[in-house]
């Protein structure tokens, strides 16, 4: 049997004792410990894999995020500190991260729910367990696309009424069912005061909140930053403009709405609901200190000072293949700042517990 079939003939043993929940089929096509795509040591992740995330596309990314370290740590005085990235994948960003501190009493620690990526263990800690790493006086949690990551749950509004989205098998073929939607949903809506139109899909983790309110009960005195694709909700659910939802598929770079081909061969996703991550942070009594596009967020901490940004004319190449290497990732460097680029499909959350808000370089204003 190929490893293509694997998971496929998996998922179709597991239908025949039902019908799953699109959710619960998210769950075990991504986190499976057999086949799950993220369970997998394959890298998923770059220009050879299915997608492309900031720190893997340029180091200016990790040079910006340098520069916010080096803010935190000298607002927070020489006191031990934890730095942690939450959903660190192949702890490339928490290992680069860690080269632009050389203070002692700084914890750098990697946290996912599978660590079969991490190559090198160095000496950051890696868990799997947030609990598991030691607090310090002061945290700067770091989570890149750790929220789109979690499994959601397909809805239509049918004809007034909320419809969960199920799997179900016909003719050898995985397919669509549609159950009443459960009570969870229901109140999801209900409490946030949003109406779907009539023939509206929506996507939706419970996990985005509860996740996040985790996050906020680590940090005692510290900040969050969180870079995903999403919107805050009364943008994320608009019928005028997502009348089918954001879910998505993506494998070798290219994107599909055919949620149901190769589970365990493609990542599933949709843009998450940055206002439940807001509110259950300022529950815990954090505040908003940024709310914006990735790009703006990385211009005001100065990314462009990096040398992929100075001009090509100033450098000097023994080669044309290091010039051509030299463009090519000055291109890549651009798309993280530029309007039609990932730094403009990507929002950036930070808040803020028991630090003053005032005179953070990315509050610093552009024009």
């Amino acid at each position: 049997m190929s490893c293509a079939l694997g998971p496929r003939n998996q998922m179709h043993k597991m239908l025949q004792n039902g019908d799953l929940p699109f959710r619960d089929f998210v769950e075990i096509a991504l986190y499976d410990p057999r086949f799950g795509y993220y369970s997998s040591s394959r890298s998923r992740i770059g220009k050879a894999g299915d997608f492309v995330t900031s720190p893997l596309l340029s180091p200016v990314f990790s040079f910006a995020l340098g520069r916010l370290l080096a803010e935190f740590m000298n607002r927070g005085g020489d006191v031990p500190s934890s730095i942690v990235d939450v959903g660190c994948g192949d702890g490339a960003l928490i290992r680069s991260l860690q080269q632009h501190c050389a203070r002692p009493r700084v914890l750098f620690a990697g946290v996912d729910r599978s660590l079969e990526r991490v190559s090198r263990r160095d000496d950051i800690l890696w868990t799997t367990d947030l609990s598991n790493v030691p607090r310090g006086e002061a945290q700067l949690l770091i989570c890149n696309e750790l929220f789109d990551a979690q499994p959601f749950a397909r809805l239509v509004m049918r004809d007034g009424e909320l419809h969960e989205l199920w799997v179900t098998e016909r003719a050898g073929r995985l397919d669509w069912s549609e159950r009443t939607a459960g009570p969870d949903y229901l109140d999801y809506f209900a409490n946030r005061g949003i109406e779907l139109q009539d023939g509206q899909f929506a996507d939706v983790s419970l996990a985005w909140e509860s996740l996040y309110a985790e996050l906020c009960r680590f940090v005692t005195r510290g900040l969050i930053v969180t870079f995903d694709y999403g919107y805050p909700e009364r943008q994320l659910f608009s019928g005028r403009v997502r009348q089918y939802g954001t879910a998505a598929a993506y494998a070798g770079h290219r994107v599909s709405r055919d949620l149901l081909a190769n589970p365990g061969e493609q990542d599933l996703t949709a843009h998450i609901n940055f206002t439940d991550l807001q509110r259950a942070g300022e529950r815990d009594g954090f505040t908003t200190l940024f709310f914006d596009r990735q790009a703006k967020f990385l211009l005001a901490l100065g990314a462009t000072e990096h040398e992929l940004f100075a001009p090509v004319d100033e450098q000097r190449f023994d080669s044309a293949d290091d010039a051509l290497t030299f463009r090519q990732q000055r291109e890549d460097a651009r798309r993280l700042v530029l309007p039609d680029g990932i730094g403009e499909e990507i929002r950036v959350l930070v808040q803020g517990k028991g630090v003053a808000g005032e005179g953070w370089g990315f509050r610093r204003r552009l024009y």
